[in-house]
This record gives structure tokens, C-alpha cells and sequence, in this order.
């Protein structure tokens, strides 16, 4: 017997970026095994206050949410679960992510189903689960854009962690953590948690990721990665392996064209009817 319940996936997307992925992911999600019933929400992070263009208009059927560009995709992420609650979870994508393997939904949702789940995602940072004060030695003399204290140049570790300590959220012993990239949370995780924090700089949008899994880990929820390995539903056309097999930020796919409306019409009516 099928479930009853029902989950939001929730994709931020930049608006000044090309819509050649973000059709790309759509059109995957609806045309793939989701394993569970989801409806579907973009959250657009305006740079204008012009009129949003995008390939087609979705209204009644994949809802399209505007908002200032504050925060980045965590903002979006955050708007997209406040605006619409009562799932039972929520998938966050960006525009970027690329679907990889099938059924897609039902692992997030399985494993925050576990016991003390909180925030589950597809990558954890293992470059970065160590002690902060370790990683303050290995960040030394990397230079951020918008990384500032007090209006001076600040070590990433130092910057991360006043964001977090302003905000009343433990940084805890190490500064591992799970990137912003997928997330799924339970409509209740979420609540426990207020979801996610908005930083007002590039910095500090770093750091409102990190506080995401502290914060889940102050109220005593576990975080956890999707698979045994990073990136096993999704990936992100940004993360791609090096010859030596670890995960590198690299340089984005090259974007195809725009999408054709009819094209669209019939990507988001699948997406709409996608109940797997």
C-alpha cells in the first residue's frame, strides 16, 4: 500500500544564471523514479526588480516563488519550506545538481526516517572533520572574497565560527559538516531546528552551511550522508572526482541553449504527474 505521505523538493535557482541545467534537473525529476509522492517548488533569487523571465511560465504547475538575492541557496531553501508547510520533508536542490541514480527520493527519506536523524545530505566535508583548531592552521593566509571581522581581512575558521557563536549555535569540537548542495530535512527537523540561517555576505552564507549541521547537532540530531559515498543520487555540475579519486570544486559544465516553452510545457506537466 502506498504511503500517504508527501514531500516539497525545494530548488533555488540565481536568476542572472543560464535555465540549461536547471531544465535539465527538472525534466530528470520528472521523468525518473522518485520512490515517494513530491510536489515541486523554485525558489528564484532575483538580482532585479524587472519583470522574471524565465523559459515558461509555471504557475499551476510547479509553483514559482521570487525573492531577493539574500542569503544564496540557503535563503531560497529557507523561503521554500516556510512558504509552503505541512510535508512531511523537504528535498533542497540547487539548479545546478544533476540526478544521477534511481529511486531518488526515498533514500533521503528513509534515512531521516532512522533513529535521532536530522539533516541528511549528499556530501560531508571530511576535508574539514577536524578540530577548529587544526583547520585554523590549514586555512592560514587563504584569502576569500567577503571573509571580514570588523572590517578587516579574517582567517575562514575565526569568521565561521563568530557567525555561528552571534547566532547562539554550539561549533561544537570539529568543523566537518555537510555541504549545501542537497539537503532533506523532516517538516519536524526543521521546526526544531528554525531552519537555516541567511548570511549577509559570501562568508557568511559559508557559514550559515556549517551552522546547518551544528545547529541539527546541538539539539541532539544526528547528520548524516545519503550514501556510502558522496554524490550517489545526486551530483553537482561544480564537485567532479580528480585522478586521484577525491571530490574537487571545479569549473561549471558548459550550458546548453534555453529551453523551448513547449518543451517546458511538457517537462513541468510530467514533474506535476510524477508520482512514483
Amino acid at each position: 500500500m502506498q504511503s500517504a505521505a508527501r514531500f516539497l523538493v525545494v530548488i533555488s535557482f540565481y536568476e542572472p544564471r543560464p535555465v540549461a541545467a536547471l531544465e535539465a534537473l527538472v525534466r530528470a525529476l520528472g521523468q525518473t523514479p522518485a520512490g515517494a509522492n513530491f510536489d515541486a517548488v523554485l525558489v528564484v533569487n532575483r538580482t532585479t526588480s524587472g519583470t522574471l523571465s524565465l523559459p515558461v511560465a509555471l504557475d499551476g504547475v510547479v509553483e514559482v516563488v521570487s525573492r531577493p538575492n539574500e542569503g544564496m541557496n540557503i535563503g531560497a531553501w529557507d523561503q521554500g519550506w516556510r512558504r509552503f508547510p505541512g510535508y512531511d520533508g523537504y528535498l533542497f536542490l540547487q539548479d545546478e545538481c544533476e540526478l544521477k541514480s534511481a529511486p531518488w527520493l526515498k533514500p533521503f527519506v528513509d534515512a531521516a526516517a532512522s533513529p535521532m536523524a536530522g539533516l541528511v545530505g549528499e556530501s560531508w566535508n571530511v576535508g574539514w572533520d577536524r578540530s577548529w583548531a587544526v583547520m585554523r592552521q590549514a586555512v592560514d593566509g587563504q584569502q576569500m572574497r567577503e571573509h571580514e571581522l570588523n572590517g578587516q581581512a579574517a582567517n575562514r575558521a575565526d569568521l565561521y565560527q563568530d557567525f555561528m557563536s552571534r547566532h547562539g549555535v554550539d561549533p561544537g569540537q570539529k568543523a566537518g559538516h555537510l555541504r549545501s548542495l542537497i539537503w532533506f530535512a523532516s517538516q519536524s527537523t526543521l521546526v526544531a531546528m528554525n531552519g537555516f540561517l541567511h548570511g549577509a555576505s559570501f562568508g557568511e552564507c559559508i557559514a550559515a552551511e556549517i551552522a546547518a549541521t551544528k545547529r541539527a547537532e546541538q539539539i541532539g540530531l544526528r547528520v548524516l550522508q545519503v550514501g556510502q559515498q558522496p554524490f550517489t543520487y545526486f551530483g553537482h555540475m561544480d564537485w567532479r572526482l580528480d585522478s586521484k579519486g577525491r571530490w574537487r570544486h571545479g569549473p561549471q559544465a558548459a550550458a546548453g541553449p534555453v529551453a523551448t516553452v513547449s518543451r517546458w510545457r511538457g517537462l513541468v506537466t510530467r514533474l506535476r504527474n510524477a508520482v512514483q
